[in-house]
């Protein structure tokens, strides 16, 4: 979960960027190559903004990646996006939100998509059980050749490199919540444009407010209802609370919109979740809920009652 930042966290929640993290604007592009040239020349096939079964085409695209080219499909490059927008990803959630249950084309990909050096996968422990949980990340290539597909916009964050068991857990669980808030979204009519993890917004605000960090009480005040104004974000009880992903999205009628989504975790107390409403964010719970043999995350919007609290 993200939490707020106040005047305290600054000095000891300061820490290097992992690797693998992108500033929070950048350009994509490739080398200065004859065949790099080409490949910006070329028409490129749409891209869904959301996770949804991978295009049945096996229509290809050239990549440019350092001193090669690769030839990868839209399902290979829409697999990718998914990973490197949010991390770490889970393979049953790859396989539910992306390859509607075929696991042979969920695999089939992987393979290609390791043999090139482009995508890895690991199994972590997670929970009290030690639960195994099969998850994907991009490796270094792997997120250079996204950015170098040019399927986002540059100011889209793209992450490789595996994180932490437990922060891996994390990321599967916010990607299945980008996943019902992007249907809502697309149900309405609407685009999504671009997704924003709680690690750019403390990378942004921490930065920001440690500059702050000397001034007077009420001068770092001001100073903090500024930073949190121009990261379209609030102050409660002294602290901003960070969402733990932002979507940006196109309404149906054209008009730029973002929802800020939590996700609360058994972890939450009472006041974590009243804080986290009091700042305009959407909150979601998941179950597990038993389809056969296998148990499934179900996410349900729980504000409402967190605000009646």
């Amino acid at each position: 979960m993200s939490r707020g930042l106040d005047r305290d966290d600054i000095d000891r929640d300061q820490e290097p960027a992992p690797e693998g993290q992108t500033p929070l604007s950048h350009g994509g592009g490739g080398g200065a190559t004859s065949a790099a040239e080409r490949f910006r020349q070329q028409q490129r096939p749409p891209h869904p903004t959301r996770s949804g079964p991978r295009p049945e085409s096996r229509r290809r695209q050239e990549v440019p990646l350092r001193d090669r080219i690769l030839n990868l499909s839209e399902a290979e490059l829409h697999t990718m996006r998914d990973i490197g927008r949010f991390r770490t990803v889970g393979e049953d959630d790859l396989l539910r939100f992306g390859y509607e249950g075929n696991a042979s084309k969920l695999h089939r990909d992987y393979l290609n998509l390791r043999a090139l050096g482009l995508v890895e996968r690991r199994t972590v422990s997670v929970g009290k059980t030690r639960k195994p949980l099969p998850v994907y990340t991009l490796t270094r290539g792997g997120k250079k050749a996204l950015k170098n597909a040019k399927l986002d916009r540059s100011d889209q964050a793209l992450y490789a490199g595996f994180v932490k068991p437990r922060e891996a857990a994390h990321d599967a669980a916010i990607y299945r919540m980008f996943q019902a808030e992007a249907a809502r979204i697309e149900g309405q009519g609407g685009r999504v444009i671009r997704v924003v993890l709680d690690f750019e917004f403390k990378k942004k605000v921490y930065s920001e407010l440690a500059k702050a960090h000397g001034h007077g009480a009420l001068e770092y005040a001001d100073r903090q209802t500024e930073i949190a104004a121009a990261n379209g974000l609030a102050v409660v009880d002294g602290k901003i609370p960070l969402p733990d992903l932002r979507i940006e999205y196109e309404t149906a009628e054209g008009e730029q919109a973002r929802i800020d989504l939590e996700l609360a975790t058994e972890h939450y107390r009472r006041g974590d979740l009243a804080e986290k409403a009091r700042a305009g964010f959407k909150m979601y719970g998941f179950t597990s809920t038993s389809r056969g043999s296998r148990a499934e995350w179900e996410g349900r919007e729980i504000t409402a009652g967190i605000l009646s609290l």
